[in-house]
């Protein structure tokens, strides 16, 4: 009879353990002074004990392969949006995402150049496109075109023309393209101040929104659902966020229709760069990438360091991509397998996290959902009491971000950075917009 190499080990139980940790500690408990809180009242101990009582209950497995995004913003004269297009050809991109700005009627040939690839492209308009530029769109393969129009409202505290046509327009758009796909952009959410699992509440309450809107209209679903996140620098926390946002979303959207899919994009979050020491942003960004592929998230955009005080530029976007291609080609982030499962601290943050996700989510469904939320300014005002705690910690140093509050360097101020501008507060309807509002309200403290 073969025996394991680890027989001639003795197992000790977790009271065992900890009882040695204690004593090499040199302390009566080492629970309480050696945990921390984190912003979603998650208690985080120094160590973590396998619970083999706990089930495995992910209902699908996280993706094992990623696609590179490139965002394009398309606003004004086309001609450095078709060059950044055709760079990004040139380069091992999967996927664009254009952000269109402003109302662009004639997208001919810009859809030429993405025709002549083998790219996927996205397409995300604040309001419904006219018709006369839908149909520029059709008959292309590849080719997809979202609305948030409920993640522009958020935005803007305000409608286009009014709730009810609003709707109508945008179950109008739906009912005339099956196959474009649902668009959630939640990284509103993170921008705006949200604790993680704020997050995903909201999240959850806007997808399961859109869901009944549809449902109610006896419209056909659509093949896919995207839901776009904004990464943060917790990494194991955030890998947490997606997982357990995977999850809880599969709930929702198997009990409309067991045939949508679910797609989710992360990107870094913009509050938290620097216009100082702003070669740091490049730190940020690749730890925020990071945590939203081992999150399970299908695409991944990343955003240039100087986002904060330059205006688009080609070396901004190649560092971009570069930062992208190095963990896939490099570091073979494309190749591996799901890192939740095994680390008992991953799981047990990711538990504690859909618990008390789904427990919000169903709090603000309780009240009215999503949309009552918001207009009711309770989504608003449970973001700006975390945003204020996060605050004051940032202003006593408890959070530290490198460059900005601590270790900071002189040289690297920027002109940006030095004219301390103000970031303009928007109040044009009885409930507060949702904002991107940095750490310390203004450029740089």
């Amino acid at each position: 009879m073969e025996h394991s190499f680890f027989d001639a080990f003795t197992a000790f139980s977790a009271a065992e353990q900890q009882a040695q940790m204690e004593k090499a500690l040199d302390v009566s408990s080492f629970s309480v002074a050696y945990s921390w809180m984190s912003p979603e009242n998650i208690a985080v101990a120094p160590i973590y004990f396998s619970k083999p009582h706990e089930s495995k209950n992910t209902l699908t497995a996280p993706p094992t392969a990623w696609k590179i995004v490139q965002a394009i913003s398309v606003k004004g004269e086309l001609d450095f949006v078709i060059e950044q297009v055709k760079e990004a050809i040139s380069t091992e991109v999967d996927c664009l995402h254009f952000l269109m700005e402003d109302d662009v009627e004639d997208v001919g040939l810009l859809l030429n150049v993405i025709a002549k690839s083998n790219l996927t492209a996205l397409f995300v308009f604040k309001g419904v496109p006219e018709d006369s530029v839908m149909v520029q769109f059709n008959a292309l393969d590849n080719i997809s075109v979202v609305v948030d129009f409920y993640g522009q409202y958020a935005r803007k505290a305000s409608w286009k023309d009014s709730e009810i046509k609003d709707q109508e327009r945008w179950l109008s758009f739906m009912g005339h393209a099956v196959e474009t796909p649902l668009f959630v952009n939640a990284s509103i959410y993170a921008n705006a101040g949200a604790n993680l699992v704020q997050q995903m509440a909201y999240a959850l309450a806007q997808l399961n929104s859109y869901l009944s809107l549809i449902d109610e209209s006896a419209l056909a679903f659509p093949s896919s659902i995207h839901v776009q996140f904004g990464q943060g620098g917790n990494y194991f926390f955030e890998i947490a966020k997606l997982t357990s946002f995977r999850f809880l979303a599969e709930l929702i959207i198997r009990s409309y229709d067991e045939t949508l899919t679910l797609e989710i994009t992360a990107e870094p979050q913009k509050r938290n760069k620097t216009t100082t020491d702003y070669n740091v942003n490049l730190l940020r960004t690749t730890t925020e990438v990071m945590s939203g592929v081992l999150g399970g998230a299908n695409r991944i955009l990343n955003h240039p360091y100087d986002l904060r005080f330059n205006p688009p530029n080609a070396f901004g976007d190649r560092i971009a991509r570069n930062q992208l291609q190095l963990l896939k080609h490099e570091s073979y982030f494309d190749k591996l397998p799901n890192v939740v499962e095994g680390s008992y601290y991953l799981e047990t943050i990711v538990k504690e996290m859909k618990d008390k996700g789904w427990a919000q989510f169903l709090s603000l469904e309780e009240k009215g959902g999503w949309l009552v939320a918001l207009e009711s300014n309770e989504i608003q005002s449970q973001i700006e009491q975390v945003r204020e705690a996060e605050k004051m910690r940032f202003k006593a140093g408890q959070q530290i971000l490198v460059g900005t509050n601590r270790y900071v360097a002189e040289s690297g101020l920027s002109a940006s950075a030095k004219s301390k501008k103000k970031i303009p507060v928007a109040s044009c309807s009885p409930f507060t917009p949702l904002q991107t509002v940095y750490l310390s309200n203004d450029d740089e403290s």
